[in-house]
Parts: C-alpha cells; structure tokens; sequence
C-alpha cells in the first residue's frame, strides 16, 4: 500500500516537472524577437492572460495542456517501458484526441507511422523525458 502510494506521489511529481520542462522548452522556441513579447492567449475555456510565463506563473487552465501531456508521457512509459515507437506513438494517439484537427494542425493530424520523422521525434522526446524524470 505505501508503495503504490510513494509510486503515485513519484509519478505525480513527474508529471508536474514535465509539464514546466515542456513548456520552458516551448518558450525557448520562439523566435528571439517575441521571447519576452506577451501572448495573450485564452486556453481551455479560462480567461485571456499571457502564456509567454514561467510554467508557474500561467493560469490553472493554461497549464492543464502540458500537464495533459505530462500524464499521457507517463502512460505511455508505463504501458510501454521497453519500446520507444509504441510509446511515442500512444503519446501522438492522446495528442490527437486533446486537440481535434483545425487548420494550424491538419499535417499532425494522422497515424504515427505517417508522420514526418520531425514530428516523430517530437513525440520520443516526451518518452524519453518522462522515462528519465519517472527514474528519480
């Protein structure tokens, strides 16, 4: 039982960690230029506020799409420990659902095996990531 706990708490932790490295990593991103130039942004229904932040310093409702990923890293590490692909790929599968297609998405929006290896890449990132953050 304290076990299963201290796993739960590990994990949750994990989550949270990728969640800011992910977004910091968004950040870094941009364009030199608009590094420090606020985007104010309304994400998942909450109110307009600058996402261009520290992790910390976003709304709750900001934050909840890379904690979303964060959870779905951990999923995917944890069905899929040994495989990278099928890891990567489930982590592609929950990115879809989370975000239905629109025009600035349409090229992500199709099976793993059909995408570009940059955008593959993107995703065994996020495994390798969480596989390291849930080691710790």
């Amino acid at each position: 039982m304290m076990r299963e706990y201290i796993n739960i708490v590990l994990t949750e932790n994990a989550i949270e960690q990728f969640a800011s490295l992910a977004h910091d990593e968004w950040r870094r991103s941009l364009p030199p230029n608009e590094q420090n130039e606020p985007r104010m942004r309304s994400k998942n229904g909450g109110p307009k506020a600058d996402i261009n932040v520290p992790f910390d310093q976003l709304h709750p409702t900001a934050q909840q799409e890379n904690l979303a990923a964060g959870q779905a890293a951990a999923e995917a590490v944890s069905k899929f420990p040994n495989n990278l692909e099928q890891a990567a790929e489930y982590i592609h599968i929950e990115w879809m659902k989370r975000n239905p297609q629109d025009d600035y998405n349409a090229a992500q929006h199709k099976s793993y095996d059909e995408l570009p290896e940059d955008e593959k890449e993107k995703d065994r990132v996020h495994v390798r990531t969480m596989m390291k953050l849930m080691r710790k």
